[in-house]
């Protein structure tokens, strides 16, 4: 995903079109390393400007994200306030083909005279940095980052200091430079694979840009340059020139690269030879940009959340399996005390036979058909003796029963927080991961932030809607709440409830038509893939056998105090699955965008 010469050329183009004449009517600065900056056009809405200088995601674009802003600004944001607010863009440029971005604008100063400012955004990986500039005496203003002398030999940021553009690579600049002087270049990276020759000579252009350009003229990004002759090398130049001249002219469509729906790459050129990969085209580079970056940071969001919430959720499950534990052992001791029953009635049954003062005597075991040595207690007669090892076996018998709950309870919590590290784990938005918070808060798992002001209710999330090979509508719930509203609420006594069989998973629903009144009238596909769908939204995901119980709507109940998606159901039958078999994985692939956006 670079943001390179070629990118920075198409934005600055766009936004010289859509931008310059327009005033800065807000500053923001949500990040330490990035910009909102709000331009008034006349007769069009307020147009966000991001400008990021953070060191992974450095870039500049139109932007339709909201983001919050800290309650006190930045003392850089008041600077830019200060300068820039109200002030008219007079020109957007990009320096040489580099990754340099000038932003000049026109402002009032203090005694209202209009006075130049310049605005540099630097792309360049950790060395990224927004700068305010002086033109008249190219003197820093301020910076989002300063350093001095002792950072860099090469330049200081800071304010008051004279203002030296970043050290040069030394490459070509295509827009300047002749064929011959390009060959020349690219003949001394005598051990570089083409695409790498073509990102060490030329400025601007990223390694990736490097072999998809190669990929789009029909050249191995891996052939050897020793290999190469004019052909090539014009192939390359030309095409290269010729894509600048097409910016310039007429504006490109963007392209965005998208595996499993993430977004991997984007480009001013149409992405190809890329593995499992789908394309979307967009109108603009701006666009591109801002609808990658968009969903791009919202899955690196997504999965970060998703981990600390697991997180979060294993530490309950850590002290749920430690206590099951401990409880499974306590039952052990109890059921082993049962023996003391049986000590107490051999005790009894020969009473006659022993004496106050005997501290241990070896009686016949009429269950067993063997002596047994029994330890007694001087101070007690034979029949205290007895009555003791009851004592112990009664209170033992009433230890079991609490167990018995106890275990049961403890079991359930189990199954509860399994569920729930399923539904974390296929949550594909934000919101389905709020969801399940607000769930996590109602049960008393996570303490509620009472002072979090929300400005509006989420929106509550629909089930995974999925249509099987023989037209009928097979919902899959999200989470155990969605669960309970599916199954109790929204599904007829007549649709089929799918679940797997002793595992954590989510509820899945056949919505079953009129004419079909019994199981064994359902056609087997739909039944399958309902299955296969059951498996492959649970704990069991990654298995290739898996059982999944199914049953009318009608017997599937919920018990009073049960936790959210807890259920028992009767009258089941079980089909095995395969949650991997390419039937399911292409039913997966072809879920509504929408129900998953």
């Amino acid at each position: 995903m670079p943001f390179d010469g070629l990118t920075i050329k198409a934005i600055t183009t766009e936004l010289q079109n859509d931008l310059v004449g327009g005033r800065i009517d807000k500053i923001y600065q949500p990040e330490k390393d990035e910009l909102s900056l709000f331009i008034r056009q006349p007769g069009i809405s307020n147009i966000k400007l991001l400008i990021s200088a953070n060191a992974r995601w450095a870039r500049m674009h139109i932007s339709t994200s909201k983001s919050e802003n800290p309650a006190k600004p930045s003392n850089f944001c008041m600077v830019l306030r200060k300068y820039l607010e109200g002030g008219k863009i007079l020109k957007i440029e990009q320096i040489e083909f580099e990754r340099i971005v000038h932003i000049h604008i026109e402002s009032l100063d203090d005694f209202q005279e209009w006075k130049p400012k310049l605005l540099i955004c630097e792309f360049m990986g950790k060395h990224s940095n927004i700068i305010l500039v002086n033109p008249e005496n190219n003197l820093i203003i301020d910076a989002t980052k300063k350093y001095g002398s002792e950072t860099s030999s090469y330049r200081e940021v800071l304010p008051g200091q004279e203002y030296i553009i970043p050290p040069a690579q030394n490459k070509l600049d295509i827009l300047s430079t002749s064929f011959e002087n390009f060959t020349d270049y690219m003949w001394q990276q005598e051990d570089a694979t083409l695409a790498t020759a073509i990102f060490k000579v030329l400025t601007g252009i990223s390694p990736f840009a490097g072999k998809q350009i190669c990929n789009l003229v029909g050249l191995n990004p891996d052939m050897p340059v020793d290999e190469c002759g004019e052909y090539e090398f014009i192939t390359i130049f030309t095409y290269i020139k010729d894509l600048i001249e097409k910016i310039e002219k007429d504006g490109i469509t963007g392209h965005i690269a998208y595996k499993k729906k993430i977004p991997i790459d984007y480009a001013p050129y149409p992405l190809g030879n890329m593995e499992n990969v789908n394309s979307k085209s967009y109108e603009t580079m701006n666009k591109t940009c801002d609808v990658f970056y968009k969903e791009k940071l919202s899955h690196i969001k997504l999965d970060s959340q998703k981990v600390n919430l697991s997180r979060n959720i294993n530490v309950f499950l850590k002290k749920a399996n430690k206590k099951q534990f401990h409880l499974e052992s306590d039952q052990s001791k109890a059921v082993d005390n049962d023996n003391y029953r049986l000590l107490g009635e051999i005790i009894t049954a020969n009473a006659y036979k022993l004496k106050k003062g005997d501290s241990e005597v070896k009686l016949y075991n009429y269950y067993t058909d063997e002596d047994i040595l029994i330890t007694l207690d001087p101070r007690f007669t034979p029949i205290q003796n007895a009555q003791r090892y009851f004592k112990i076996y009664n209170k033992s018998r009433t230890a079991l029963l609490h167990l018995k709950k106890l275990l049961r309870n403890n079991q359930q919590e189990i199954e509860y927080l399994e569920s729930i590290l399923v539904s974390v784990k296929e949550a594909s938005n934000i919101a389905e991961l709020e969801e399940i918070v607000d769930e996590l808060e109602r049960e008393g798992y996570i303490k509620s932030k009472k002072n979090t002001r929300r400005k509006s209710k989420p929106i509550k999330s629909m089930p995974r809607e999925f249509l099987s090979s023989d037209g009928l509508t097979i919902l899959v719930g999200r989470n155990n709440r969605q669960n309970d509203q599916l199954t109790l609420k929204e599904a007829r006594k007549t649709d089929l409830w799918l679940h797997t069989k002793d595992i954590p998973g989510t509820h899945v629903i056949i919505k079953m038509p009129d004419n079909i009144k019994t199981i064994s009238d359902l056609p087997n596909k739909t039944l399958e893939e309902a299955a296969g769908l059951a498996a492959y939204y649970s704990k069991a995901k990654d298995s290739e056998k898996v059982p999944v119980d199914y049953t009318f709507r009608l017997n599937v109940r919920k018990p009073k105090g049960a936790k959210p998606g807890m259920v028992i159901y009767d009258d089941f039958r079980t089909i095995m699955v395969n949650p991997q078999s390419e039937d399911i994985s292409k039913l997966v692939e072809t879920i509504d965008t929408s129900s998953e956006d």
